[in-house]
Order: structure tokens, then sequence, then C-alpha cells
């Protein structure tokens, strides 16, 4: 039996934190004996879904040293013959206390295919050069902190997710989802309200294809900080009628079943989580050309646009607004990507084969 500790700021709803809970939800424990190290609680987290609370230890300590020398105290506990860390701060702990314990030492921290001009982002490029084993989930999450070695390790799907819904079905859970509009060609985003995700230029975009009579609903799952501005915006461009916000929601996947088209528009992305659950659900994609956006999205799936240009956003939804078979045939080739690539079986298998390859190292 390998003895694994994954260390995570939090299990907050998020992309690693979705892949962290997945992974340790779907291990065989009896091989791979594995405990959840994290920091923070709050009350939007995967602990329930995934059945997480026996399988973590929180620390508790607020300064650096303290904590320091929980995690020091935690990992003399359980012995742990590799740790796995989800971000940068968690992989300084973990090599820290490297020459005071005997561990295998994976660092998982690259989550997003960009790396910005910032201090924290070039510290992250020294942390992970500085560690001897790094697994990114997309290949351009390596190459922007200039990486010429480490590990790919995909996002899995939940069964969920994957899936088309027939015509008949599909109206049927409109109307009991959707206050009207079951005639109208959905759109739909996932994502929080931060500024990176961009919904601005989307609006912009939709606000021009309103203007000269498209007809269409939107809806918006996700929040953050910058709901009362994207309000605001969808007023000052009409767009009330047309734009739903519905916030955090536990059933994702019964909106994506019900739309028909999936945008999302992000600074940098690693392998994103919600294009894939939109992929799943046999969405046609039109997403923002960053990151490894690009290694799961391509022309036989869908559509990609340069960050932040609302005309070229608002000219690739109209050519899927006005063709109902292009529609289909994106979704029918997203879903087949899904299925035959982004399992939950398909990552837990290059999981297994990781922490083997590691181990062995």
């Amino acid at each position: 039996m390998i003895r694994i500790v994954h260390v995570i700021s939090s299990l907050n709803r998020g992309g690693r934190e979705r892949q962290l809970s997945t992974i340790v939800f779907n291990t065989d424990q009896d091989l791979y004996r594995s405990k959840i190290v994290f920091f923070n609680k709050s009350e939007s987290d995967y602990f329930e879904e995934y059945k997480l609370t026996e399988k973590s230890i929180r620390i508790v300590s607020r300064s650096f040293i303290s904590r320091l020398s929980e995690i020091s105290r935690i990992l003399k506990e359980e012995s742990p013959d590799l740790i796995y860390t989800w971000g940068n701060i968690e992989s300084v702990f973990v090599i820290l206390l490297y020459p005071f314990h005997r561990f295998k030492f994976i660092n998982g921290s690259v989550r997003h295919g960009i790396r910005s001009p910032r201090f924290s982002h070039y510290f992250r490029t020294l942390i992970l050069h500085l560690s001897r084993n790094v697994v990114a989930n997309s290949w351009a999450g390596l190459r922007a902190n200039n990486l010429r070695r480490g590990i790919v390790l995909r996002n899995g799907i939940d069964k969920k997710f994957i899936g088309m819904l027939s015509p008949e079905e599909k109206t049927t859970r409109r109307r009991a989802l959707l206050n009207g509009c079951y005639n109208k060609i959905l759109l739909i985003s996932v994502a929080n309200l931060v500024p990176y995700k961009d919904y601005f230029s989307i609006l912009s975009a939709l606000s021009s294809l309103e203007k000269i009579g498209y007809d269409f609903h939107y809806l918006i799952l996700g929040e953050g900080p910058l709901r009362v501005q994207i309000e605001k915006r969808i007023n000052d461009y009409n767009l009330s009628d047309n734009v739903e916000l519905f916030g955090n929601i536990p059933n994702v996947q019964d909106y994506l079943k019900i739309a028909d088209i999936f945008i999302h528009s992000s600074k940098g992305e690693g392998c994103s989580n919600a294009i894939l659950e939109a992929m799943a659900a046999g969405l046609p994609i039109i997403a923002s050309d960053t990151g490894g956006t690009s290694e799961i999205v391509c022309m036989n799936n869908g559509f990609l646009f340069k960050y932040q240009d609302s005309k070229q956003i608002a000219n690739l939804i109209m050519q899927c607004l006005e063709d109902k078979e292009l529609r289909q045939t994106l979704g029918a080739n997203s879903l087949l990507s899904v299925s035959s690539k982004f399992t939950i079986d398909s990552m837990m298998n290059n999981y297994y084969d990781l922490i083997n390859q590691v181990m062995k190292g």
C-alpha cells in the first residue's frame, strides 16, 4: 500500500479542488491510502458531495511558522510515502519540510496555461523548478513556466455530465427549470463572476446580436464579486429579457443538458472543467484561445476566439445561431471527445500510473 497525503489550501468549489476531490473519492484506498490536508473551510465546498470528511485533516494554525510546524507533526503521524501539493504555498511548506521527512513529492500547482507578469507567478515558476516531479493539467501550463519536463494529468468528468437529451426530453426539462424561453436557442456559461472570467466581452457581443434581431436566452451559472457590475452591464445593454443569472447551483449538469451553445471567455485556463463538462453534455464550444483551451477545443467541436474580442465572439455565436446542423455536429464531436479521453476512469488510470512512476523514481 502507498500512503499519499494531498495538501491544498481549501476544497472550495473550483477546478483543482474538483479534480482532487474526484481523485480521492475514486481512489482504491486499499492500494493508495489517501488523506487531504487543507487550511481553510467554507460553506461552499466539496466535502459532502465527495464524502471527504473522514479523509481530511484541517490545519488550524494561522501563521506561516505555526502551519509549517503543524504540517510537520501531521507528516510524522501519517508517515506518507508521497506528498502531492495542489498550490504554490502548499509546495513551499513541503519543500521546507523535505529535509526532515522521508517521502516522494509531486508539485501539482500548475493549473493555468499562462503566466502573468506578477511576482506570485514568477515565484511559482521558481518553486516548480525546485521540484523534481511536476504535474500540470495542460501542456500549456508546463510551457508557460518554462518547464521542459513534467507530466500532464487531464481532468476526468463525472458520468452525470455525460450524455445528450432527446429534443423531447430537452423541452420537458426546460419547462421544469426555466420560466419561459422554452423555444429560444439557449446559450450558457459556467464560471465564477471574477475579472479573469471575461463576461463583459460576451455581453457586448450579445448586445450587438440582439440589436440586429437575433433571439436567444443566455444562462449564467456562477457567483462572485463582479455580480453587481455584471447586472449593471446587462441593464445598460438592455439585455434583461435575454440574460439570466442563477448564481452557484448544485445541479449544473441539468442546465448544460438543456442548453444549445456553451460560451467561455477566460484570461487563462489549463484544462477547463467547465468546458469539458459542457462538451460532455454534447454542446458546441465557443471559447477564448488562451492557455490550454486549444488542447481540448478544436475545429471539430467548437471555435476559439481572441481574448476580449467581442466582435469575433459575436460572429462565432451568429454562425451557431444560424446553423442548427453545425451545432449538432460540433456537439456530437464534443461528446465523443469526452467519452473517449476525459472520463474519470481514464483520469484515475493515468493518476495511478503517475503515482507508481514517481514511487519508482
